[in-house]
C-alpha cells in the first residue's frame, strides 16, 4: 500500500482514536457515521488487517491497529508542515504551529517570541500547550505536537524525526514569600527546609525526586508535600499567604520583586538541568519554526550572559 496516498483515512483513523466512539469522530471532523465506516473499512482492507475491535461500549485498537497509530501520527504531522511549507510560496505564511512549552519557558521566552512573530506573519496560527516535558514529549512524539521548549529527553536517543538543540542551563531554587521566616537566614540549611511545608506543581515528579533527596537526609523518615497546584499564579497566591517552600527556576517573571517571593540562601540548586527545544526535523525548513527559535535562542542567551555577570 502506498500510504501516503491514503493520508485522509489515516487521518479519519486518528480521529477514531481521539474520540474512542465511531460516533464522537463522525461528530468531531463533521462527517457521518456511515461514511465514517466505510472509510475505515476501506483503510483495513487496504492494510489487510482489522484495525477496531468492536466492544459493548465504544472500540478499541487491535495490535494492528496500536502498531499503525504511531506511524499514522507521524504521517499526519509530516502532512500538516509539509502543507504549512507549500503554502509559504503562496498568498503568505499559513497554517498552525503546534507548540509544547515546559514551566519556564512557557512563562517568559515563548510568548514572547509567539508575540514577534505574530506581527511579521499575521495570517499564521499558534497553539500553545503549557505541561511539563514528561507530558508534552509523548505527544510530540505521537505527531499531536510540532516541539517543545524544555527540559530535553535524558536517558534514551531521539528518533531520526526529531531533532535537538540544547539553549540554556536551567537552575531551579528555593522560593518563599518574602515574610518567610527563612529569607532572613543567610545560610539555609536542609534541616531548615524541612521544618516548613512545601507545595510542588503537579506531576513535576522530577522536581519532587530531587527535592526528597534533599530533605530525606535532614530527618527521619519521609517529608511529605503539603499541596500539590496546576498553576503558578495559584502557587504565587500560596507562597505569598503561607508559610510554604516551592522550587522556582531562576529568571522566571514570578521572581520578580513586586510579586514579594524571594530566593533562600540555600548554596545551591535543587535541580540543575539542561533545556532547549525538540522539534520535528522537516519543521527546520520553515521559516517561522526556525525564527520562533532564533526568538528564543536570543533571549536564553541574554539571560545565561545576564547571569554570568
Amino acid at each position: 500500500m502506498a500510504i501516503l496516498r491514503h493520508a485522509p483515512l489515516l487521518r479519519q483513523f486518528l480521529a477514531v482514536v481521539r474520540e474512542g466512539s465511531l460516533s464522537g469522530a463522525a461528530h468531531a471532523i463533521a462527517l457521518t457515521q456511515p461514511a465514517l465506516t466505510k472509510s475505515i473499512q476501506r483503510l483495513e482492507a487496504e492494510l489487510g488487517v482489522k484495525l477496531f475491535e468492536r466492544l459493548p461500549r465504544g472500540i478499541a485498537l487491535t495490535k494492528h491497529g496500536q502498531a499503525l497509530l504511531p506511524h499514522a501520527q507521524r504521517i499526519d504531522a509530516e502532512c500538516r508542515i509539509a502543507d504549512m511549507e507549500l503554502q509559504a510560496f503562496g498568498a503568505g505564511q499559513t497554517g498552525r504551529i503546534k507548540i509544547g512549552a515546559g514551566e519556564f519557558f512557557g512563562a517568559t521566552f515563548v510568548p514572547r517570541a509567539i508575540a514577534a512573530l505574530r506581527e511579521r506573519y499575521p495570517q499564521l496560527g499558534f497553539e500553545l500547550h503549557s505541561g511539563l516535558t514528561e507530558l508534552n514529549y509523548p505527544r510530540l512524539l505521537a505527531g499531536e505536537l510540532d516541539l517543545h521548549f524544555g527540559t530535553l529527553p535524558q536517558g534514551e536517543p531521539l528518533p531520526d524525526f526529531l531533532v535537538a538543540t540544547p539553549l540554556l542551563e536551567v537552575r531551579s531554587r528555593v522560593i518563599a514569600g518574602a515574610q518567610h521566616p527563612l529569607v532572613r537566614k543567610k545560610n539555609v540549611t536542609p534541616a531548615d527546609l524541612a521544618r516548613y511545608p512545601w507545595a510542588v506543581l503537579h506531576h513535576d515528579r522530577e522536581v519532587i525526586k530531587r527535592l526528597f533527596a534533599v530533605l530525606d537526609q535532614a530527618v527521619e523518615g519521609k517529608v511529605g508535600i503539603s499541596v500539590e497546584l496546576t498553576s503558578l499564579a495559584a502557587m504565587v497566591q500560596l507562597l505569598q499567604a503561607g508559610p510554604y517552600l516551592a522550587c522556582f527556576a531562576e529568571g522566571l517573571p514570578m521572581l520578580q520583586p513586586q510579586l514579594r517571593l524571594a530566593i533562600l540562601a540555600y548554596p545551591k540548586p535543587i535541580w540543575q538541568h539542561q533545556a532547549g527545544v525538540v522539534m520535528h526535523r522537516s519543521l527546520a525548513r520553515y521559516a517561522p519554526a526556525r525564527e520562533l527559535v532564533e526568538h528564543v535562542q536570543k533571549e536564553a542567551v541574554a539571560l545565561a550572559r545576564g547571569a554570568a555577570r
